[in-house]
Formats: C-alpha cells, sequence, structure tokens
C-alpha cells in the first residue's frame, strides 16, 4: 500500500546467480516500500511528518488517512510512526559524508549544544551547525553531567572533525565536557541563555509576587465570569461590533465611543484585557503576567475618562462599567501588588504607563 497507488498486490520475480548464488530481487518494488512490509515508504514518511512536525494524533492521521482510501489502525500508525524515526536516523547517518564536505565548503561549522528539557526528566540533548542550522546529533541522557556529555562530544569531534567554536549555556556538565573533548578552542555562552539567567536574577522575585497577588484577588476568574454574563446580554453579530483596538487609541480623545454601548464596551474591554502579546521565549522575555496587571490598569483609566466622577450618578445605565470599575479598584488598590510591578518595570525598563506612578 503507498499513497500514490494505493493497494495493490506485488508479483515479484527474485533472481539467483548460479555461480555465487547472489539474489536479485526487484530494485523498484524496493523503492516503493521496505522490504517483507505492507506500506510504503511514502506512507511511512506522510505519518512521520504528521506526528512530529504538525503535530496530529494518531485518531486524526487515521481519519486523513481514510479519504485517500488509505486505512491503517491507529496502533500501526503509532508502530509507522517509530519506524519513521528510525529510518531518519539511518538517513541522517548516510548523509554524513555530504554535510562534512557541505560544512567544510563554508568554512567549518560552530556548534551549539542545548538540552531540551530541565529538572529531573530525561534530556534530549542535541548539537548543531550554527551556520547552516543542521542538527549534527543528538542523545538522550538523564542530566548534562560531564560523565554523560563527553562521549556524546568525542562522537560529534569524530564524525564532524574539530568545530571553528562553540556556543552553549552555561552548565557546569557542559563547561567541563568542551574543556575535556575540545580543549583550546573557541569557545562562548549563548547570548539568549545569559540574558535569560541574568533576567530571572533580576525580576523573578518581583514577579512570583506579581502572580501571587493577581491569584489572591481571583481576578481573572471574576473577569471571565463577568464576560460570559455579558455575552448572554449583548448581540455578538450586531453591527456594532467594531474593532475594539482603534477604538482604544480614540477613546482618550473621544470618549464618547466607549460609553455608547456599555455592555458591549465592557465585553471587549475584558477580553482585551485577556490578550497580552507575547514573544514566544518565555520569562524574563515574555512577562505575561506583568502585562496582565498594566492592561488592568489601562482599563481602569479609560473607565475613569468615561465617566469620571459621575460614574455612580449613572449606575443604571452604566452598570457593567460599574462593577469592572469596582473589580479593578479591588486589584489596584493592592499596595503589595503595585510595588512589586513598579519594581519590576523599573528594572525591566518596561512602558511607564503600565507602572504605578
Amino acid at each position: 500500500m503507498t499513497m500514490d497507488i494505493g493497494a495493490f498486490e506485488a508479483r515479484e520475480t527474485i533472481l539467483e546467480c548460479p555461480k555465487d548464488q547472489k539474489i536479485f530481487s526487484s530494485r523498484q518494488l524496493r523503492s516503493l516500500a521496505p522490504d517483507k512490509c505492507t506500506y510504503g515508504f511514502d506512507i511511512i514518511e506522510y505519518i512521520g511528518n504528521e506526528l512530529f512536525v504538525h503535530c496530529r494524533n494518531e485518531r486524526e492521521i487515521r481519519e486523513a488517512l481514510n479519504t485517500r482510501n488509505i486505512f491503517i489502525s491507529e496502533r500501526e500508525i503509532g508502530y509507522l510512526g517509530r519506524k519513521f524515526v528510525v529510518y531518519l536516523a539511518l538517513a541522517h547517518g548516510e548523509s554524513r559524508e555530504k554535510l562534512v564536505q557541505s560544512m567544510a565548503k563554508r568554512g567549518g561549522y560552530i556548534l551549539h549544544v542545548d538540552g531540551t528539557c530541565e529538572g529531573d526528566s530525561p534530556h534530549l540533548f542535541c548539537g548543531m551547525d550554527g551556520v547552516s542550522e543542521w542538527i549534527l546529533d543528538n542523545i538522550k541522557i538523564p542530566s548534562e553531567k560531564k560523565e554523560l556529555l563527553i562521549p556524546f562530544f568525542r562522537r560529534i569531534r569524530n564524525h564532524y572533525g574539530d568545530p571553528v567554536a562553540l556556543v552553549h549555556d552555561m552548565g557546569i556538565g557542559i563547561l567541563r565536557a568542551v574543556e575535556e573533548v575540545f580543549p583550546g578552542l573557541p569557545d562562548y555562552i549563548c547570548h539568549f541563555h545569559f540574558l535569560r539567567d541574568v533576567g530571572k536574577d533580576l525580576l523573578l522575585d518581583d514577579y512570583q509576587l506579581i502572580i501571587a497577588c493577581l491569584r489572591k484577588h481571583n481576578v481573572r476568574t471574576s473577569l471571565r465570569q463577568k464576560a460570559r454574563y455579558l455575552e448572554k446580554k449583548i448581540d455578538l453579530d450586531s453591527e456594532a461590533i467594531f474593532d475594539f483596538k482603534a477604538v482604544l487609541k480614540k477613546a482618550e480623545r473621544q470618549p464618547s465611543l466607549l460609553e455608547a454601548i456599555p455592555p458591549l464596551t465592557t465585553y471587549a474591554l475584558i477580553h482585551w484585557i485577556f490578550e497580552s502579546p507575547s514573544q514566544g521565549y518565555g520569562f524574563p522575555f515574555d512577562r505575561p503576567h506583568l502585562e496582565f496587571y498594566g492592561r488592568l490598569k489601562t482599563v481602569h483609566g479609560l473607565l475613569q475618562n468615561i465617566s469620571g466622577v459621575h460614574l455612580r450618578d449613572k449606575a443604571k445605565d452604566n452598570r457593567s462599567f460599574v462593577q469592572l470599575n469596582k473589580l479593578l479598584e479591588e486589584v489596584l488598590s493592592d499596595k503589595e501588588l503595585n510595588n512589586a510591578a513598579s519594581s519590576m518595570c523599573c528594572r525591566s525598563h518596561y512602558p511607564t504607563g503600565y507602572c504605578p506612578q
């Protein structure tokens, strides 16, 4: 069975040399599927890509294959996924000579090494050429200890020669293994890891305090409950739903835009609070809880501009504004939270608009 042909029955003529009894099988059939196997290389490749590149599960892959008239059980798909990894490793090993030649034309390779996990979980430790971004080798190890990394570094050195330089984090095990296997070679600390460690030293205490304070006030749950309540009261398909980001930019000059439909505006404001941007690098580069706190302040300021001191005088019309304003005031009156946010903003040069004045 293959992706292009579908299910078929192969009849193979095998030839044997009468002199040395050497066997000659069909090259065409071997190019379609592994020897004595049912499923073709293209199916194995498809399953591997879906599992490991597109992150689909066995059930989703089975359903996708069914639409192509290829019927495979979920258990078999899991097996073929593991088979894909083995074939990929074999193909990588067979390509090693070409990799070495190609990297030599570029002037050599820069060895970047790092593990995918931290803590007590197993590490998938990887070596990559920083110029071509090709993976050179990897190994699964329980921790990044020197004695576990030395054989891995020696294997890379035997296969690819000495690198032009090395780049890695500040792990003690990596440093000591590099000193033993690659003595005298230029050795650099990764800028990303360096800044991450410095950022944690500078910001982590304040950030953990911000998280604890926000949890204490249970503000996220309260906002979600308010949004669900408002969702039942408003028409989400109404033409009154407009680009709220544009409205936020104009709100200081035209507060009437926000005052026009209090329930809809409150609903949109709550959703905006939760839409914190992210670079995808994790803490300390991404600070979603501090961003969340900053958006609470921004919305609170908008509510003050909308109704000012008369907010409570219009409680009947602006009930949703009043309730949201009250919720935010309870959180933003927390001195411990404000001090932690202010300290973190000063240390990280965060936009001052998000920090207590």
